[in-house]
């Protein structure tokens, strides 16, 4: 069926050959018609309103038909658009039409042709460029969709606990708590250290059910208001809050380390050790307080120091070159 309301600009510095352009496509039925003049016209309509296709004069004293393609394929780029160009052409050499071609051309009737030619190939490429154009909208509306859902998405897919968006978004309504009310929040990273080495010497989901382990046992160990997630393949991150950096904070992180690498998980290949190390960083409101990012990628980078003393280190966020008191830098693992 043919789209007699296709968006046609007509292009051709010669009236006349452009009055006849104009008839022969309205005595076909199509409605939808601007006729311009001259090519630097036919770019302001274009601007004004895109239309779906574009028939133009190869020679034209100002701008050529194949410099005119070029402008309007850099227009639809910008707008996400298509735009079918069809070039009426005295030129017959194959070297001229595939260099054309090149040049963003989509199609092209010799003049000698037209009267014959002119109604098919209009009807042709209104079904290539609805197509493009449909297509491309809705690639556009799969995209917004995606990004949507990336950013509502803050289930790691494993273990059912929140990702790193969620940490995020907790960190970050922790600290405008803290800032409007005082207390402190501990931002708490766990690193299975040894998963990949598991992974690579069992076979089958050995490594993935130890995860899933230790991720129940995370949720076991905290508090109901904590909020435990999953970071990335090897970390967790565990978020609590407290009165200060001096109550609960050091003992709850020793007691949940020990939690998570003191005791074998049981697996078909029979019972096996994760490697642990830990990073803790609490933040009251004293100078200061990091954004959630910060504080995340702080306890992260801790993880280090935590793991060449083969153990856990916590501190505080306006004092990191210090331990937190009541409880060493560095525990041994077990």
């Amino acid at each position: 069926m043919t789209d007699t309301s296709l968006p046609i600009v007509v292009v051709d510095d010669a009236k006349f050959s452009g009055a006849i352009v104009e008839r022969t496509l309205k005595k076909a039925g199509y409605t939808n018609i601007r006729v311009a003049s001259h090519p630097s016209q036919a770019l302001d309509y274009l601007k004004a309103e895109p239309a779906r296709l574009l028939i133009a004069d190869w020679m034209m004293p100002d701008m050529d038909g194949l410099t005119l393609a070029q402008r309007i394929r850099q227009m639809d780029q910008k707008k996400l658009h298509f735009t079918y160009i069809l070039l009426l052409t005295g030129k017959e050499s194959p070297e001229a039409l595939s260099h054309a071609f090149s040049q963003g051309v989509d199609d092209f009737i010799y003049k000698s042709d037209m009267h014959q030619q002119l109604v098919p190939r209009v009807s042709a490429a209104a079904r290539t460029t609805n197509m493009l154009n449909l297509l491309m909208r809705n690639n556009t509306t799969l995209k917004k969709n995606v990004q949507v859902l990336e950013r509502c998405n803050h289930t790691d897919l494993l273990t059912g606990l929140g990702n790193k968006r969620l940490t995020l978004k907790t960190l970050t309504n922790s600290i405008k708590q803290v800032e409007s009310r005082q207390g402190a929040v501990s931002c708490i990273v766990f690193n299975l250290d040894n998963i990949d080495e598991i992974e690579q010497h069992h076979k089958g989901p050995i490594a993935q059910e130890m995860v899933k382990g230790a991720a129940q046992r995370l949720q076991n160990l905290v508090r109901p208001l904590d909020v435990v997630t999953r970071l990335s393949k090897n970390q967790f991150a565990v978020i609590t809050m407290q009165e200060s950096t001096d109550v609960g904070g050091p003992t709850a992180f020793k007691r949940i380390y020990d939690g998570i690498a003191s005791k074998p998980y049981p697996t078909p290949a029979g019972y096996l050790n994760l490697k642990v190390s830990g990073s803790m960083i609490s933040a009251e409101r004293l100078g200061n307080m990091p954004t959630a990012q910060q504080l995340l990628t702080s306890t992260i980078a801790n993880l280090s120091i935590a793991r060449e003393k083969n153990g856990i280190h916590g501190t505080q966020w306006h004092i990191q070159s210090q331990p937190l008191d009541n409880f060493p830098s560095a525990i041994a693992a077990s």
